[in-house]
């Protein structure tokens, strides 16, 4: 859950409300603000606010303000031009359209780029590397971007496992080799199917690496990497699932990169074999550009 939804849920005092209700309203401009000019913004004493963040589990106002700050500079970027969720409307042309979707998935793209930082994709690459092997979770659509992933990785030697049947994802946890590590996916971090498997590989003690939206979740709070993705789209509210898909397939992409460079030489050699003895049955192409 996003920190501006969770201030908005809170039970607070109404003294407290009535500071919340002014960060909420001010936004960014805090930023510059004193203690104590943002409680006598709102009529209030500046132990409000400590009080405040502590009912949000935060150490002190102080934590509060640059989580919130960094939040708020993350929802303020990218996603000026166009809405995630009805990116175009009743009425518009084909080539619109198809302009609209490019720039869509470009800004998607970007979006998730900014929330990348070195520390957690080291954390990321580090676990995948020490692996015997990796798990693939993910329900519904997730796991059509999570084959892809699948595909990349076992082309280049590194044992992946994914599993199709969501009824079984708990049981693939608890049967994971122990040397293993976990490659979690979910947009809203609250899949109860896999909150069960995440505490079952956390039982185990198999590092999770998960893949989801910027707040705090049931998810995040079992793993032990979180990635987190472009986080514009509602629930119910839009045509298809083209920021998420597009951001996750990026990130997915990205680890595997990573991974592929470790040994690149080697990895490279060994797709460019595999597809020269398996793919020999395949029609020459006639596009001069492609061919080898």
């Amino acid at each position: 859950m996003l920190i501006r939804d969770r201030l908005e849920m809170c039970d607070f005092s109404n003294s407290e409300r009535a500071i919340v209700d002014f960060i909420l309203e001010k936004k960014l401009e805090i930023r510059d603000m004193t203690t104590k000019e943002i409680a006598q913004g709102a009529f209030g004493s500046p132990s409000t606010l400590v009080r405040i963040a502590r009912k949000m589990d935060f150490g002190g106002w102080n934590e509060l303000k640059e989580a919130f700050l960094k939040e708020e500079e993350y929802l303020q970027s990218h996603f000026q031009e166009i809405d995630a969720n009805l990116p175009f409307q009743r009425g518009d042309s084909i080539m619109s359209i198809a302009g609209k979707i490019a720039e869509l998935r470009k800004e998607a793209i970007d979006d998730t780029r900014s929330l990348i930082t070195h520390d957690d994709l080291q954390k990321a690459v580090l676990y995948m590397r020490k692996a015997s092997s990796i798990g693939v979770y993910a329900v519904s659509n997730n796991l059509i971007l999570a084959r892809e992933f699948q595909h990349n990785m076992t082309r280049i030697g590194k044992k992946t496992e994914l599993c199709q049947l969501q009824g079984e994802l708990v049981y693939t946890a608890y049967m994971a080799e122990r040397t293993s590590c976990a490659v979690m996916i979910s947009y809203s971090g609250e899949t109860p199917i896999l909150i069960r498997a995440a505490q079952m590989l956390r039982k185990h003690k198999i590092p999770v690496i998960l893949i989801t939206n910027i707040g705090e979740s049931s998810l995040s709070r079992l793993a032990d990497c979180v990635l987190p993705i472009c986080t514009r789209e509602k629930q119910y509210s839009k045509i298809a699932t083209f920021t998420t898909d597009s951001s996750i397939a990026y990130l997915l992409d990205v680890l595997y990169s990573c991974i592929f460079a470790l040994d690149y030489e080697k990895n490279l050699q060994l797709r460019i074999d595999a597809a020269r003895a398996i793919e020999q049955g395949r029609g020459q192409t006639t596009v001069e550009i492609i061919r080898e």
